[in-house]
């Protein structure tokens, strides 16, 4: 075991790239994250590493050590080897940007970046040094609690009990919020009501429980027929979700848990639930709370485009089918009553890349918001939503806004937060003086 040293660079000191550093003090290092938390905080520790076929070791402090500004080699994930019959990447089409195609079961990632995992192959040492290590909070794909369900869900035999692994963490104090993808047939009604009744059993550990509703694309060729969630259904849901936040709020002091995602509220036209209910949002990813967050920054950007010299006149936005029910229902009427000089045009995009039943802007394609721009002629500027691209500024099909520019002639910007950001004002002002 061991982590090697891609590149330094800070100040020259005791390592070289090409080095494995294989411990730090007594701990062996398995990879970046033993070295990372092995050297919080201050104090100092004797590093081996191994260099050219050889050991070398030096005493230094974690000071020292930060100093130097390692890069790692990148991280060998944990792959998925579950078949789940919703898995959207088995319903994508080829040439999307090549990471969406990698599937990741790793519990290093859920920590790091929030990615969800099923513990479907935890190891019992994994466990224990997620407790050693106080990996919290982790991101927990759930679904169903019942085995049976589960190995349906999964498309897999499930060796593990879900529900026995969970409450170690409990026990151990880490933090965990649980998703639940909803596919009808199978994980609702009284699947729902008993993996829901059992996560909240486990709150404060829990802390979330987000039920999302099933993707459906157009690209299901040789896969298992699934169909989406219905507006009927829909409205039941929130029905039912309503009373048991009601009963969970009673046991939790207060505390929100159960969250549905905003698709059902804007599915069954239904009022998005009060900030206070999202604590500190933490399912922002799964697309619960992100209209009611929209709705904050929105009001105060509002409030700040009052104040400049140069107030934003008007703008174009990209966004998907239901981010345009979402614009039209919430975001529309609260510029009108408050900004009034203010021009919001919404450029609604259809998903030709995954089929009429994808309707969130966060899977909108470069390609589809041209199209849809190009029938917008009078826009000279155009706001793409933040959940439309990844870290690196590209879309699903690996377009990204300098592409979209070159071929509309108009500048595009991708919003941090909202389309009222200075930012975008400026990017939009140079678009209406051409």
């Amino acid at each position: 075991m061991a982590v090697r040293i891609d590149r330094v660079d800070g100040a020259p000191g005791f390592f070289r790239p090409g080095d494995e550093i294989i411990a730090i003090g007594s701990r062996p290092v398995e990879d970046q994250l033993d070295a990372l938390f092995f050297t919080a905080g201050e104090g100092k520790a004797r590093f081996r590493v191994l260099r050219g076929g050889r050991v070398r070791s030096r005493t230094l402090t974690f000071a020292a050590f930060a100093r130097e500004r390692i890069v790692f080699d990148a991280m060998s994930f944990i792959p998925c080897r579950s078949k789940c019959v919703f898995c959207f990447m088995d319903q994508m089409p080829e040439g999307l940007r090549p990471s969406l195609y990698e599937k990741d079961d790793d519990y290093r990632l859920s920590f790091l970046f929030g990615n969800f995992i099923t513990l479907n192959d935890v190891r019992e040492r994994d466990l224990a040094r997620i407790v050693a290590l106080r990996l919290s909070p982790l991101y927990v794909s759930v679904h169903a609690v019942r085995k049976s369900v589960r190995e349906r869900l999964f498309g897999r035999p499930v060796r593990r009990n879900i529900l026995e692994d969970l409450r170690l963490l409990a026990r151990a104090g880490i933090v965990m919020h649980a998703q639940i993808v909803l596919v009808p047939g199978i994980n609702d009604g009284a699947a729902l009501r008993e993996t829901v009744r059992e996560l909240a059993a486990l709150y404060p550990a829990c802390a979330s429980i987000a039920v999302v509703p099933v993707g459906v694309t157009r690209h299901r060729e040789g896969l298992a027929r699934l169909r989406r969630v219905t507006l009927a259904e829909s409205r039941a849901l929130l029905d039912w979700a309503g009373r048991e936040r009601d009963r969970l709020k009673r046991l939790t002091g207060g505390d929100c848990v159960l969250h549905l995602a905003d698709e059902f509220y804007l599915m069954a036209n239904r009022v998005l639930p009060p900030a206070a209910d999202y604590g500190d949002f933490p399912q922002l990813s799964n697309g619960v709370g992100t209209g009611r967050s929209f709705l904050i920054q929105l009001e105060r950007d509002i409030e700040r485009a009052k104040r400049r010299a140069n107030r934003p006149r008007g703008v174009a936005i990209a966004t998907g089918v239901l981010g345009a029910r979402f614009l039209r229902r919430y975001a529309e009427p609260l510029i009108a009553e408050r900004l009034p000089s203010f021009s919001l045009r919404v450029v609604v995009v259809p998903n030709r890349l995954f089929g009429p039943m994808v309707t969130v802007s966060g899977l909108l394609s470069g390609a589809d918001i041209i199209r849809a721009a190009r029938r917008h002629r009078a826009a000279r500027c155009l706001v793409i939503p933040p959940n439309a691209v990844n870290h690196a500024g590209r879309l699903i099909d690996d377009m990204n806004t300098r592409d979209i520019e070159r071929e509309l002639g108009v500048p595009v910007v991708v919003a941090r937060s909202t389309f009222l950001e200075n930012r975008v004002a400026r990017a939009c002002r140079r678009g209406q003086a051409q």
